[in-house]
């Protein structure tokens, strides 16, 4: 038989045995369940039902006193229908108990609870009806009282009259008899007096009588007072005869007759009496009828109860023996299948594992160099071919140790220049490393260097451009100035990643109004967007709160990075800021959302997973001709992680992107938020400005703006030669270079704040340094300015502008470069330059679609250095396509520059007008 066979004979009896007990076990387990499970479903409704039982009980009670102190019919019917409803629950209660016990005690002839209740409601509804009659008897002969007592009383008063009529009558003449009167007098009218009163006061103790009808409480009382009051009555009728008046004695019998009626009569108060007594003894005895026959249904529902427990206790007994029967025979079968398995492990020990194990033995000898004789055959099944194959194995590992020392010295050179590959590439990874870091170090070391020149070239083209009159000269120094500034976006770009590797997390928190904030965002990007005819949705959610304290400028750069590059990959479309608010779960405080969306090229995935890569951009993007270096979503990411916030990004190719800023805040104080001031006015400040600058670039720059605005202007190189002009002449204001050949900046700042008096310094600098009271504080200044310096920030900082202006911010660029050139060069020499452009462009456009290929893209270019004065973007890159093409002009794109054009020169007209400007209008067909 071979090695698989009885091995698979072993394990098949090992696992049905194993079977065989699993499904004893879980048949036993079932039926303890399902035992189980039919006692709580047959006990556990009955305990239920006796519970509810006797809690119904108890409601019972105070429900039967309700419907006894009913005063109204609702009240009666209410009280009823509750205690209907509660006797009902325990009649099923208790039929549903008897019933589980397989008796039906419906049947046994005597009245349910619940027609006893009826019953009841019935006794209460007429108990109610007679107490109405009873108090409208009461009324009746109270009134019938007061009229008989009202006719008693004018009746005394007559009889009264005739007794002092007679007592005159006495005093009759001399010789008259007067005994005949004194007999009339004693015997008629003092007796049919006394009569009278007797009538009143038994008038009187009839009325008593009636009132206290009321508290009779037996039949053997209601009968006393009927049999007094019947003769009290009886009596008071036969005293009318004394009445002096017949009406008198008329009125009176009428209301005797009355007072008998209502009184003694059928339906008179004390038969009301007598069935009011009736009617409680009634809802007494239904009331007592009502508690026996519950007490009866809860002593049937406990019996009822005590036999489903009974029998629960006889089934669980039976199970109980069941189960011990059952479990005896598990028991029996787990011995069977052990004694079966030890019997089955001998075998498989002796016939497998204890051949298998000098198997083992041998292979581990064998490996560990101790080949030994060969191993004897025990067999043919497989580890008798096992044995055979260790034979095998045992020569040829005999023979490879013959190899193994020539081989080893091989194995060792070739581990030598494993090792030496390894160490040549670590040293590769560590030089590109290296070199890595020197590229960002090198573009971080040049765009600062450049930013100092460039400084110079930006300053002096703007001042050259305010004191060119000539307007082509005008327009080339604006597309040199323009181009300058380009050049500074992309050395700031260079020079804020670089520096956000080891500065981005400082936080300069302060506070600020969130309104002025997103107006400020949403301007900027009307004004980027209005350049491209582009749609601009800006939107705050009414709910955030108007101040906040947390990096405003952090995040005002991070917004503008993001709406510069939608507005940048948007050709047509829309570009969407909106700001949302919510609350942290946890913390509760402010979380503000910035979306910036548009309707640009979009990002594949691929271009998503590095957007936020340094130097990286999307090929579309570079398909599509627009500049740039990639550094702009980089600057973000780092300045973002500064600020504890987040940014995501979410992209389609051809349809959009959306960014989505959020960043955590906290809430902040109004009057302590610092809002952004009006633009500044170039007028004239009249202060003493000392520049202490090494570079005379620099100075110069600095010198052209502050006489513009109507400062007097001194030099100084160095920092010992500013701080001696310092000492010897009082100055308004001092620009500090902080890179200076012979003292730090900081330095001079921290020696003029000792002088008398000292002059207020403003800090230039072309690192990136925040203009932050904390960095305010740490130079000893009171304003930092990045160079290259505009002329409009140092007149914000001479104090130049108007506090009281609001500021205005155009939407149209057109319009407000018009507006710029007439406040640098005045209404008139504006109005010649624009008149001067519209009269040159129909001729200009007819020059550039008469010219050859080559010539064309020249008076292209001469003619959208023009329009960029203007800000005439669609006519700019109009010619820019001219300028880029190289084939003949064809009628298409003749029309197209054409209607562009004339659509720019109705801007610029609209514009000077708007502007307060007359020009002179031509036509460009």
């Amino acid at each position: 038989m071979s090695f698989d066979r009885r091995l698979k004979q072993v394990l098949t009896a090992m696992a049905a045995l194993a079977v065989i007990v699993g499904i004893v076990a879980v048949a036993v387990n079932r039926y303890l369940v399902s035992t189980y499970d039919t006692l709580v479903r047959t006990n556990l409704p009955a305990i239920e039902l006796a519970s509810q039982i006797d809690s119904s009980l108890n409601v019972v009670s105070s429900l039967q006193r309700t419907l006894g102190q009913a005063t109204t019919l609702e009240s009666v019917e209410e009280a009823s229908a509750s205690l209907r409803n509660v006797v009902l629950t325990i009649e099923r209660a208790t039929y549903d108990i008897e019933g589980a016990t397989g008796s039906d005690g419906n049947d046994d002839g005597s009245a349910s609870a619940v027609s006893i209740v009826d019953g009841i409601t019935a006794y209460a509804r007429e108990r109610l009806e007679l107490r109405a009659r009873f108090a409208d008897s009461l009324v009746a002969i109270d009134q019938a009282g007061a009229r008989l007592a009202s006719v008693l009383e004018a009746e005394t008063d007559l009889a009264r009259l005739r007794i002092t009529a007679g007592i005159a009558g006495l005093y009759r003449p001399p010789g008259e008899d007067p005994r005949p009167a004194l007999d009339i007098l004693a015997d008629r009218s003092f007796f049919a007096f006394e009569r009278l009163t007797e009538l009143s006061r038994m008038l009187s103790s009839n009325e008593r009588q009636v009132q206290q009808v009321r508290g009779l409480e037996t039949q053997a009382a209601v009968e006393t007072a009927r049999a007094e009051m019947s003769k009290r009555l009886n009596v008071m009728s036969r005293r009318l005869i004394y009445l002096p008046s017949q009406s008198g004695m008329a009125d009176a019998r009428l209301l005797m007759d009355r007072l008998d009626v209502l009184a003694l009569g059928g339906g008179g108060l004390l038969n009301q009496q007598s069935q009011r007594l009736a009617l409680e003894d009634n809802l007494e005895r239904s009331d007592q009828l009502l508690q026996d026959t519950l007490a009866d249904l809860s002593a049937r529902a406990r019996d009822a109860r005590d036999v489903v427990q009974m029998r629960g206790l006889e089934q669980i007994a039976v199970a109980e023996r069941r189960a011990s029967v059952i479990l005896i025979t598990l028991l029996g079968m787990v011995v069977a299948a052990v004694a079966a398995g030890t019997a089955l492990w001998v075998y498989a020990r002796r016939q497998l594992i204890t051949r298998l194990a000098t198997i083992s033995q041998r292979i581990v000898s064998v490996a560990g160099g101790d080949y030994g004789a060969p191993v004897a055959i025990s067999g043919q099944d497989e580890i008798g071919r096992m044995e055979k194959a260790l034979n095998i194995l045992r020569r040829r590992a005999r023979d490879a140790d013959r190899l193994r020392d020539s081989l080893e010295d091989a194995v060792i050179a070739r581990t030598g220049d494993v090792v030496a590959e390894m160490q040549a590439s670590d040293a590769a990874r560590a030089e590109a490393e290296a070199a890595n870091r020197s590229k960002t170090e090198f573009l971080a070391r040049m765009s600062h260097e450049i930013r100092t020149p460039l400084n110079g070239v930006i300053g002096m083209l703007d001042l050259l451009q305010a004191d060119t009159k000539d307007a082509e000269g005008q327009a080339r120094l604006h597309a040199a100035l323009q181009s300058a500034q380009d050049l500074r976006e992309i050395t700031n770009d260079i020079l804020t990643f670089s520096s956000t590797v080891d500065t981005g997390d400082r936080m300069n928190p302060v506070h600020f109004m969130l309104r002025d904030l997103v107006g400020q965002m949403g301007h900027h990007l009307q004004s980027l967007a209005a350049q491209k005819r582009l749609e601009a949705d800006i939107d705050l959610s009414q709910s955030a709160p108007p101040a906040l304290f947390g990096d405003v400028v952090k995040i005002r750069q991070i917004v503008t990075n993001l709406v510069s590059n939608a507005v940048k990959y948007t050709k047509q479309g829309r570009v969407a800021l909106v700001v949302d608010h919510a609350e942290d779960a946890q913390s509760g405080l402010p979380v503000l959302s910035f979306t910036v969306s548009d309707t640009g090229v979009g990002m594949t995935r691929e271009a998503i997973t590095h957007a936020f890569d340094a130097y990286t951009r999307a090929d579309a993007a570079k398909r599509a001709g627009i500049e740039g270096l990639g550094l702009g979503l980089a600057i973000s990411r780092s300045l973002t992680e500064a600020i504890r916030g987040a940014l995501s990004v979410e992209s389609q190719p051809g349809i959009g992107s959306r960014f989505i800023l959020t960043v955590p805040l906290l809430p902040g104080d109004a009057d302590l938020a610092t809002q952004d001031e009006s633009r500044n006015a170039m007028s004239g400040a009249a202060k003493s400005v000392l520049v202490i600058d090494d570079h005379a670039v620099n100075r110069m720059v600095a010198r052209g703006y502050l006489e513009r605005l109507g400062c007097a202007v001194e030099e100084a190189g160095t920092g010992h030669a500013g701080l001696d002009m310092v000492r010897s002449t009082a100055f308004d204001l001092v620009l500090l270079d902080l890179d200076l050949p012979d003292m730090r900046g900081e330095e001079v700042a921290a020696q003029i704040a000792v002088f008398d008096d000292p002059p207020e310094v403003i800090a230039l600098t072309a690192h990136l340094i925040d203009d932050t009271p904390a960095e305010q504080a740490r130079l000893g200044v009171a304003r930092v300015l990045t160079k290259p310096i505009s002329p409009r920030a140092l007149a914000e900082v001479l104090g130049a502008q108007n506090d009281t202006a609001v500021p205005h911010i155009e939407t149209d660029p057109v319009l407000e470069t018009v507006r710029a050139d007439v406040a640098d060069l005045g209404s008139e020499i504006t109005g010649q330059i624009i008149s001067e452009f519209l009269a040159d462009l129909p001729q200009s456009l007819r020059d550039l679609r008469d010219a050859a290929p080559p010539d064309r893209g020249k008076l292209a270019h001469k003619l959208k250095g023009a329009a960029s004065n203007f800000r005439l973007d669609d006519l700019c890159a109009a010619l820019k396509s001219a300028e880029d093409a190289g084939e003949p002009c064809d009628t298409a794109w003749e029309y197209h520059v054409t209607a562009t054009a004339e659509e720019a020169k109705d801007r610029l007209v609209d514009a000077a007008k708007a502007a307060g400007l007359h020009i002179e209008v031509g036509s460009t067909k």
